[in-house]
């Protein structure tokens, strides 16, 4: 055990790394907050899953639109700019959402939320990458997961009963609006908060400049396409499911909003564990191997899912696609470092959040008319085939490929990010 563990002492990083973790607290807690509760507020204004398709799709197409040229530009200027501007616009927008009722407004703030994706998402794994010594990279990730699991945890045990702590103190029935409103402005102060670490981060670079243009790496456009076409398909996957969980459980397996925070909470119980091992896991039976066998499973569960009316089941099969998540994302993640030189990780991460984004936002925009035609099997299908794809796209461009076995899950510090793929 201590071997699987080994890597996971805060004291190993940074100050840089550190505060990075501190930021992403507070930073998760307020984006939980917001996915637990935004969509069930907004039944309460009387909006139906077509319109919440609209609003759930918006912030990915944004993020997925604003990643390019935001891994261009953090590229030059640095990654701080855009994690502090992750939170501050996350905060803003998100008490918009809980203030303006026209539905033109709400599409509005919906899109310029979205770009807060693309300034977190692009440059988080860089940023760790970055400061993290190559021999724990893996392991940054990991902690990076983790923190976003177990907040993720917390609040999905706490935020499921805000709306009912806020209807006590403000009198108004928890059917009504006005509770969930308030809780999500918590949300929003927790996402200001974020702020405060990152303030004293240093900026750093992965390498010098001048020694990148004198000593020029190929182009690995394989890799890069195979990494594409992987995120469209898991991102397609999650739109077509994720932004709609929560009514889910809510309309087709009749939970009440506690018990759907208390579903949400048993899913960061198991995906917590999942995360911390992953490594251990990965460095096993290697990268390939880990991630595909678990999407395969992982997209039967999201089938059976849409198809069954059992609460007990369907908690079991939301729990178990959870845990492939848990395990294949860092695994993805940090593999794609390992093979990838390190001027282009940015670039890389920028197409992956747009490769996984954009495809989220139309399928969300497309599964909230779906289900209100066909019902919740249609789209989680068709999430669960997208999922499927995905792992099928790994196998076919990476499998029997001497690559893993060459270098190994841990990338030394004479090696990192130094293969083209």
């Amino acid at each position: 055990m201590s071997d699987l563990l080994r890597g996971y002492s805060l004291s190993e990083y940074n100050e840089n790394v550190r505060r990075f973790f501190l930021f992403g607290i507070p930073l998760f807690a307020g984006m939980m907050i917001q996915s637990l509760l935004y969509n069930l507020y907004l039944t309460r204004l009387g909006f139906q899953e077509d319109f919440i398709g609209q609003m759930a799709g918006l912030a990915p197409l944004a993020s997925g639109i604003f990643a390019i040229p935001t891994g261009i530009i953090s590229d030059r200027v640095g990654r701080k700019p855009f994690l502090i501007a992750s939170a501050a616009v996350m905060a803003v927008t998100q008490i918009g959402l809980c203030t303006v009722t026209d539905r033109s407004l709400l599409l509005v703030l919906a899109f310029v939320a979205g770009t807060s994706g693309a300034f977190i998402w692009v440059n988080h794994v860089p940023f760790l990458s970055e400061n993290a010594a190559p021999q724990r990279r893996a392991q940054s990730i990991a902690i990076w997961m983790s923190i976003q699991g177990v907040t993720r945890m917390a609040l999905s045990l706490v935020g499921g009963s805000l709306p009912d702590l806020m209807s006590y103190l403000t009198g108004y029935g928890i059917d009504e609006a006005e509770p969930f409103r308030y809780a999500l402005f918590v949300g929003s102060f927790l996402c200001f908060i974020a702020m405060l670490p990152l303030l004293g981060v240093h900026t750093t670079t992965s390498r010098n400049r001048a020694q990148e243009r004198e000593d020029p790496v190929p182009f690995p456009l394989r890799t890069f396409v195979a990494f594409g076409i992987t995120s469209a398909c898991r991102g397609a996957s999650m739109g077509f499911s994720f932004p709609f969980f929560n009514v889910f459980f809510q309309q087709a397996l009749g939970l009440s909003t506690p018990m759907i925070g208390l579903v949400f909470f048993l899913s960061q119980v198991v995906a917590v564990p999942s995360i911390v091992l992953a490594p251990a896991i990965a460095r096993k039976l290697g990268a390939i191997k880990t991630i595909v066998p678990a999407r395969i499973f992982g997209s039967l569960a999201l089938v059976c899912l849409g198809l069954t009316d059992h609460l007990g089941l369907g908690m079991l099969l939301f729990l178990i696609s959870a845990i492939v998540e848990a395990i294949t994302t860092p695994t993805e993640m940090t593999y794609a470092t390992q093979i990838i030189p390190s001027r282009y990780w940015a670039r890389m991460q920028s197409l992956r959040v747009t490769g996984f984004q954009i495809p989220a936002g139309l399928a969300s925009l497309i599964a909230g008319f779906i289900i209100v035609d066909y019902g919740y099997w249609a789209t989680f299908a068709i999430a669960g085939s997208a999922r499927l794809t995905s792992a099928l796209v790994l196998l076919v461009v990476f499998a029997g490929k001497e690559l893993e076995k060459a270098q190994g899950y841990n990338v030394g510090p004479d090696t990192q990010g130094s293969q083209s793929g």
